[in-house]
């Protein structure tokens, strides 16, 4: 029961407006879920899942395809969602997904977010960085970084730079396994206005005088 209602859920997803979409019955086979959907939103849904599989698929539901069609493979069972009586919508190959080699890679670069937690006994401390997004990013780093870093917790957004340890997996999605920090900036959090009230005000600058700045800019360029 906690398995189907795990399924049930991921599907939801896919199918959005969650309000209007409902369970009926579970048909006799293989635990065979009945929805219904609501007349009323039923065009919705349907161009709603017929962009799944494709590059303008919501982000929430493609998540969810990836989940089901994960647990479809540690169950050692495949699926299809079609409509019934009708023609077959999306297909969960499951366990007949052909797996890409798992791959790792350990790359340098940076990452951009919110302190959200620093902790750890250990000489490397763990802690989590957040983006505008809600994504959030494993990191870890010394001791004397995550002091510094402990007083951004909640705050401003933060620069950190190290290496990432990226894994790619089965749906030849790369994730992010950790990141050790080894340096960090705060961001400038000026706003863009005072920036440009500023670089006016700079000492020796002839943009006020030029009529037209952006034409001179182009100039610039074409030399």
């Amino acid at each position: 029961m906690a398995r189907l209602a795990e399924y049930l859920a991921r599907l939801a997803t896919v199918f959005g407006f969650q309000e209007h979409v409902h369970f009926l019955k579970v048909r006799k086979g293989s635990a065979i879920p009945e929805i219904h959907v609501q007349e009323t939103t039923a065009p919705k849904v349907q161009a709603r899942l017929k962009l799944v599989g494709t590059a303008d698929a919501p982000e929430d539901a493609v998540k969810s395809v990836q989940h089901i069609n994960a647990m479809l493979r540690e169950d050692n069972a495949s699926a299809v969602l079609w409509v019934k009586g009708g023609a077959q919508i999306i297909q969960f190959p499951g366990c007949k997904t052909p797996l890409a080699e798992e791959a790792i890679v350990h790359e340098a670069g940076e990452l951009i977010g919110t302190v959200i937690r620093v902790g750890g006994k250990d000489e490397t401390v763990p802690l989590l960085l957040q983006d505008t997004d809600g994504a959030t990013y494993p990191c870890t780093t010394t001791r004397a970084i995550a002091r510094e870093l402990a007083h951004h917790l909640f705050g401003d957004m933060v620069r950190v730079q190290g290496t990432g340890k990226w894994r790619r997996t089965p749906e030849r999605v790369w994730e992010l396994d950790g990141f050790r920090v080894k340096s960090w900036e705060a961001i400038d959090q000026t706003p863009l206005w005072d920036e440009v009230n500023a670089l006016r005000a700079t000492e020796g600058s002839l943009w006020n005088e030029f009529a037209d700045p952006q034409a001179e800019l182009r100039k610039l360029r074409e030399t």
